[in-house]
This record gives structure tokens, sequence and C-alpha cells, in this order.
């Protein structure tokens, strides 16, 4: 077992408490570099012969998750949902479940390609769950894990900004919290400019020149060939979202107004019919036209394969979500860029971060949160001037 930091037994020792208990969740707080993680993998090998299932809200978390050796870590969607096949002329008769030709399954009775949609999975076998990135779950989100799951861990940053839609303050006032930061951590330009930020100083205050991995840079003209060179581009404005994501489109030599084969895209909108949620980062494996909406063929960051999703064309490069409730017909946008409430619960190894913050916003949350997206390498650009 490895020595844990005083704030980190604490903490162990009050979740093993806790599962000795009829008490339904516990919620713990950490702050980057403070060893959530650790904790996580740690419990699990406390807690053997019990059934633990991990998962987190995105593809991207629950690989993070695996990285930092929590195997058989799932995304929430995953766990809690569960595929189920039909065509679009049997249903889900017997006999519909087909044969796989041409890497797609097809009716038995007709030959269709087979849909898939989501539904309640009634096979959660777990003593408890833990739930990472909870800083993300939003209410609906949040009743639905705990329709489904008796007990359960929520684990999160409590300081990063509050969840997409209505917030369940679930990392509000966490039960416990982690607040040191680790040796290791902090050797890490990207943490120590994240919590310089987080503490409410501005981040052009911050004195990095011992650090290679995390740059604050005075916002000159940012070019669409400089920004394409990151795995993912943070703003604060739809409207700049959507010039950077033209911009970097234009330099990788995409011109269709709709997305191409090897695009990133995100999910604007939960459709439960679909089996996609808001947030939700794809890659385009095909796309095929029809009369109305384009079909796309998709590939989340967790490699879970969706066929035959219908697209609004009318949502691409739109600053703002546009007013269309019918399920089965996904909104979706350019996901090169996206704005920083948005980007929560992903991470990749080079971010750059445009400043751009409203004044409804908490500046030291929203920075915080950009920061800690990046994994290996942060360009930080702020307003001229400052």
């Amino acid at each position: 077992m490895i020595q844990f930091s005083p704030d980190q037994k604490r903490a162990m020792d009050r979740i093993l408490a806790w599962t000795k208990t009829d008490e339904k969740r516990l919620s713990l707080g950490g702050y980057a570099g403070t060893g959530k993680t650790t904790i996580i993998s740690e419990l699990l090998k406390l807690m053997r012969g019990k059934s633990i299932r991990v998962c987190a809200p995105t593809g991207k978390a629950a690989n993070v998750l695996r990285r930092k050796g929590v195997n058989g870590a799932s995304t929430l969607h995953k766990l809690i949902y569960m595929p189920q096949e039909y065509c679009v002329v049997h249903g889900t008769e017997e006999g519909v479940s087909g044969d796989k030709k041409g890497g797609r399954k097809r009716c038995q009775l007709c030959n269709r390609p087979l849909m898939i949609r989501w539904v309640n999975n009634p096979f959660i076998d777990a003593d408890f769950v833990i739930v990472d990135e909870a800083s993300m779950l939003n209410l609906s989100m949040v009743e639905d894990v705990e329709e489904m799951v008796p007990k359960i861990l929520y684990v999160g940053d409590h300081g990063q900004l509050e969840p997409i839609g209505k917030d369940p303050g679930i990392m509000r006032e966490p039960d416990i919290r982690l607040e040191e930061i680790h040796r290791q951590a902090a050797q890490s330009g990207i943490i120590q400019l994240a919590h310089h930020m987080r503490r409410g100083s501005r981040p052009h205050r911050w004195n990095g020149g011992e650090f290679s991995d995390a740059q604050v840079v005075p916002m000159s003209a940012l070019s669409p060939r400089h920004l394409s060179q990151f795995d993912a581009i943070l703003c604060g404005y739809n409207k700049t979202r959507k010039a950077v994501n033209r911009g970097i489109r234009k330099v990788r030599g995409f011109s269709d107004d709709m997305p191409e084969v090897g695009e990133r895209i995100i999910c604007l909108q939960n459709d439960s019919d679909l089996g996609i949620f808001n947030g939700q980062l794809f890659r385009v494996r095909s796309k095929r036209e029809s009369r109305e909406y384009p079909k796309l063929d998709l590939v989340d960051e967790a490699g879970n394969e969706y066929f035959d999703i219908s697209a609004h064309p009318d949502q691409f490069q739109e600053e703002k979500k546009i007013d269309w409730w019918t399920k089965g017909i996904g909104l979706f946008d350019f996901g090169y860029c996206l704005t920083t409430h948005k980007s929560q619960g992903s991470e990749w190894d080079s971010v750059g971060v445009i400043e751009q913050i409203a004044r409804s916003w908490d500046p030291a949350r929203w920075r915080y949160t950009a920061a800690t997206r990046a994994a290996k390498r942060l360009e930080y650009w702020v307003p001229k001037g400052r």
C-alpha cells in the first residue's frame, strides 16, 4: 500500500467507514494534483472481493482513468444504459437479431440494417459505484444514476465550473476535501498555473519561467495554422468558437459545410433515442446524404460506435443551439474549438486557451477549469494590455 498524505488518509478512512453504512451517497472533492485517482486506485485494491464499478461522464475522462491504472473504468452512459437492437420495420420482436454483414448487423426477417437505442440497464451488479468527474454532473444525470445504483461515491474537482444544466450541488460542498498538492504534481507548470489562477491571481502575473509545459502569452493575431497545432482550443464565447472552428477546418483541408470523414464533432443536446448526450465528442467514420438529414456513422472517445445518426444540417457553424426538440435528429457542431464550459470532463495532451470571461462567470473557476484540461502542454493567451 502506498504512503498516504494526512488528508488522503483521512479521506480513505472516511470512505471505508461509509462503505459499511446504509448511506446512499458520499462526495469526495479534490483539486488537480491532490491525488483523487490515487484514492480510487487504492480503494479498489483494499476492497478486492467487492463488486465496485468505476465510471465517468465522458469517454475521455474514462480513458484518463484507465491510463492511470483504474482498469475497467467506463462511461456513466455505458454503465446505466444498455444498447437494444431493433429493426425499423419489425421492432424488437423475436427473430430480429441478425448476422453481421459488412460491419453491420442485419434483421433476419427483412435484411435491413439494425438500429440501436439505449434503455435502462437492469443488470448493474455492484456493491457500490464510483463516479469520477462528478463536478460536471447536472441534476438529470444524478437522478438517472441514483435511480439505478444503490450506493455511490462521487469524486470530482470542487474548483471547477458548475455543470451545464441544473446544478445538483454535489461538488458545491463535498463531504470530503483533498487540497494538498503532491510533490509530483507540484513539478508541473500546468498545475502551478492552474492553482495560481484558482486562488484568484491573474495569469499574466504568474512567474512560470522554470516550466516548459505551460506558457502565458499575450493575445496577438492567432493564426488558424498555429491554432490547428493543438489537440483542443478553448474559449469563452460561441462567436469565437465558430470562427476558430472555421479557420482550423480550412487549414486541415475541409471545405464542406457539413462534417467530413475524420472530423471531430460535439453533441449539443441529449437524445435518449440516439443514445447521445450533451458535450459528447465523436469522430465521423462515414457520411451518407439523404433527402433531409445527412446520416453519420460515429465513434465516441470510448470507442463506442453509432450508426445512421441523423444530424440536423442547420446546427453546424451556428453560434447558438437552434430550437429543435424532435428526437432522433441530433444537434452537432464542429469540435476543434470548444467553450470551456463544454470542455469539462475532457483532457487533451496539448491545449490552447483564449481567455474570454463574461461578467456573470467566476473568473477563477473559468481559468482553473480551462487550464486543467491540458495534460502535457498549455498555451494560455491573455488579452493585450493585461
